[in-house]
């Protein structure tokens, strides 16, 4: 399957685009949005289309009037995977999703029909369901809601229509943009089966208006633009509803010696709303589906983040510290680490580009590598020359970490730091503002070789080094505004202690983004050296 996502526009207007994988696609109403869709019922930051492990994903970004996969409901916050075909809908457009999948049976549209009209059928006549046609009826029905996929639902009402209504050739028809209709199911009486008779495009486009029409003879015909010529004596379609909104038709017709029952119509409108009821089912139990398995590769590699990272509150000679870690709705690989070396104490907090298991393995390779240098006595720089050696050789293009490492003297006086690319780092010192660490560093890990430099910082007795990843700056609130580096560093002022810094912190977080789930994974640390005090044992 190509790896490349293309989107088309059923309704609304827009121009045909595709998608590589890398970085995210955001869809809504501001003017940066990658898809920006400009209408009052769009969402400013209304949905995120990523591509995880191969699989694009959509996720609802917690927007007001929601977002549809084929016409189904998806939860605020949790990612769906997408396939060939799917059509999703953001009132009110509707994109359709094309993944290079399998090629579908298109239709061949007559020209405008000139030579015959459209005639409304009459609610009595739908009403007048004949008892032979009504235990047809009774029996698709229970294995059209057994149904495991559309086509198979659409080719047990094809046949189950050629039984109950007399016309010669049933097809179900799934609009693609309007003008162009794929075949999900076709059959014909055993006579018939070799036609080729083409399907009238003024009967579909009367039954897009949302009702059941037949064709008839007009009084003066243009024969030459007719399907009429082909030997059609009677055409009906019936739209197809799912909710409110028309999924696609039953189209019938009949040549010369083969003439449908009086009450074909009330019967093909009956079964058309078993078909809209199977559909709906199907869709809800796909969407399910895909949202269960994604969610179960979630747990997993978030079960394995938990494993690899220290405990959330623990001690190493005279340094103590607290830190808090929540994964957010995809594995982003946030990297936490503590450790006590022959130089001292050391601690490293970053996060891993990308999304989905390679990101969670590239993460966990990081942590166990930098933690195995550190502990043997490496330096700082000397620890992240040699993660970053190993990570250009293993990683793909698009994978890199940002990390900031750093190792603590046993007095607590000197604090030895690298900052790969992180830059999101503070002193919390008594009495004064929390101040973001400018520290010399390089490139995020996997970029270059042999890039990194550190810096050296004299910290008084009382101070405290607090850490974050960009889940905290970054998350969004209901407007699509990010929470900032300033706010998280205002909210440390006065703080007590480093269990009171990571509070904070997140409560500031869990305000901003009101009760949504954190987008990305959410990881803060707070490290002090205790001086008077004897460690607790761990």
């Amino acid at each position: 399957m190509n790896a490349n996502l293309k989107l088309s526009y059923l309704k609304g207007d827009g121009q045909p685009c595709e998608y590589a994988p890398g970085k995210a696609v955001t869809i809504g109403r501001t003017a940066d949005s990658v898809i920006h869709l400009n209408d009052q019922h769009v969402s400013r930051r209304h949905a995120t289309l990523n591509c995880i492990e191969g699989n694009w994903t959509l996720v609802d970004n917690g927007s007001r009037h929601g977002t549809l996969i084929n016409g189904t409901l998806l939860a605020a916050q949790e990612p769906c995977v997408l396939a060939h075909g799917d059509q999703v809908g953001i009132k009110p457009y509707v994109l359709r999703v094309d993944l290079g999948g399998e090629s579908m049976t298109l239709l061949h549209l007559s020209p405008e029909d000139s030579a015959v009209t459209v005639q409304l059928i009459e609610q009595d006549e739908l009403q007048n369901l004949a008892g032979k046609r009504l235990r047809v009826l009774l029996d698709v029905a229970a294995k059209l809601q057994d149904a495991s996929d559309e086509k198979s639902l659409a080719q047990t009402a094809a046949v189950a229509l050629i039984q109950g209504t007399g016309f010669a050739r049933a097809l179900v028809l799934r609009s693609q943009d309007g003008a162009v209709f794929e075949v999900l199911a076709s059959e014909a009486l055993q006579s018939h089966r070799d036609a080729q008779a083409r399907v009238s495009r003024t009967l579909l486009r009367a039954a897009a208006s949302g009702k059941a029409v037949r064709l008839e003879d007009a009084q003066e015909m243009n024969m030459s633009e007719s399907i009429l010529t082909e030997g059609v004596t009677a055409a009906l379609c019936i739209p197809i509803f799912l909710g409110v909104n028309i999924e696609g038709f039953i189209y019938l017709d009949s040549t010369s010696g083969v003439t449908p029952g009086n009450d074909a119509a009330a019967f093909a409108v009956a079964l058309g709303q078993f078909i809209g009821m199977g559909l709906g089912e199907i869709r809800r139990r796909d969407l399910a589906q895909r949202q269960m398995h994604i969610q179960r590769e979630l747990s997993a590699a978030h079960d394995v983040q938990r494993r690899l990272m220290p405990a959330e509150t623990g001690a190493i000679g005279s340094w103590r510290w607290t830190f808090n870690c929540e994964p957010g709705r995809v594995v982003a690989g946030d990297i936490i680490g503590a450790g006590e070396g022959a130089d001292g104490f050391w601690f490293f907090l970053g996060d891993v580009a990308g999304k989905g298991m390679s990101a969670g393995m590239l993460m966990a390779s990081i942590q166990a590598y930098l933690a195995a240098e550190l502990e043997r006595g490496g330096s700082v720089v000397d620890s992240m020359n040699a993660v970053n050696s190993y990570v250009r050789r293993h990683r793909s293009a698009s994978e890199f970490a940002t990390l900031m490492a750093l190792r603590l003297s046993n007095d607590g006086r000197v604090l030895r730091m690298v900052d790969a690319g992180h830059a999101m780092g503070a002193i919390v010192r008594a009495g004064a503002a929390a101040t973001l660490i400018d520290c010399n560093g390089g490139p995020p890990i996997g970029v270059l070789d042999d890039a990194y430099e550190c810096s050296e910082f004299e910290l008084q007795p009382s101070d405290r080094i607090v850490l974050f990843s960009d889940g905290v700056s970054e998350q969004r609130n209901a407007d699509g505004e990010e929470l900032g580096i300033e706010r998280v560093l205002d909210s440390l002022a006065n703080s007590k202690d480093e269990g009171d810094d990571v509070e904070r912190v997140m409560n500031l977080l869990r305000a901003h983004a009101a009760g949504a789930p954190f987008t990305d994974d959410v990881s803060v640390a707070s490290l002090r050296f205790v001086s008077a005090e004897k460690p607790p044992k761990i």
